[in-house]
């Protein structure tokens, strides 16, 4: 099995995500799925595994930018570029290459061959540069058994209120973790809902809360009603 970073979460998950699984991140703008992210690869690199961000929204700056003001992320900076690979990936802005290609992952892939944990940000930006919904969605299964053959666990977040894009993508990977907002007691709280986890037993979509503050992040045992 594989830490999710979250001690909580991984007893919820009997220990952790499958090996050889590629996990969807879903959940809307300001849920933390960027921070779960970074603290699931900084997790492995603390285990002295490798870890990789490919980023094709936020540069590196930005990432670590995010970290700042959370201890338990804090100390990222002195894993990267040691056993900590953030990876911005650009995407051809020509009218004429819109195009889902996945031999540029595959290419960028095949510079970091050591990988156990990658993280793929956001797959909303690959649908863009799609052709069309069925060639995105053709590729998309592609990246998903790429990710499966050649990493011990991969991340993809998705931003979606849904627990995807509405395109297959919750369909194509092994589990789901969707991160939302709800109101409770008229203050809104992040929470934390497993959709679904192929090889693993576990209580579906029950709402925990995902606590996101200086000291780190933190799933609450307590279920929010």
């Amino acid at each position: 099995m594989i830490s999710t970073g979250l001690p909580y979460l991984d007893k919820l998950l009997g220990g952790g995500f499958p090996k050889n699984t590629v996990i969807l991140i879903s959940g809307g703008p300001g849920a933390g799925k960027t921070l779960f992210s970074l603290n699931f690869l900084l997790e492995g690199a603390k285990k002295g595994e490798k870890s990789c961000y490919i980023s094709l929204m936020e540069n590196k700056d930005e990432l670590l930018r995010a970290c700042k003001g959370i201890r338990s992320l804090e100390n990222v900076e002195n894993y990267i570029n040691k056993n900590f690979v953030i990876q911005g990936m650009e995407l051809s802005e020509n009218e004429s290459n819109r195009t889902f290609n996945m031999k540029s992952f595959v290419n960028l892939l095949n510079q970091y061959p050591q990988i156990d944990r990658v993280v793929i940000d956001n797959v909303n930006k690959l649908l863009l540069y799609a052709a069309d919904k069925k060639k995105y969605r053709r590729y998309f299964s592609d990246l998903v058994k790429e990710l499966k053959k050649r990493f011990s666990c991969s991340l993809i977040i998705c931003e979606s209120v849904d627990t995807d894009s509405g395109n297959g993508e919750a369909y194509e990977c092994d589990g789901v973790i969707k991160l939302s907002f709800i109101e409770l007691e008229e203050k809104p709280k992040r929470i934390l809902e497993v959709h679904k986890l192929r090889y693993s037993s576990f209580e579906p979509m029950v709402p925990h809360e995902f606590v996101v503050g200086k000291e780190g992040l933190k799933l609450k045992k307590t279920t929010v009603i």
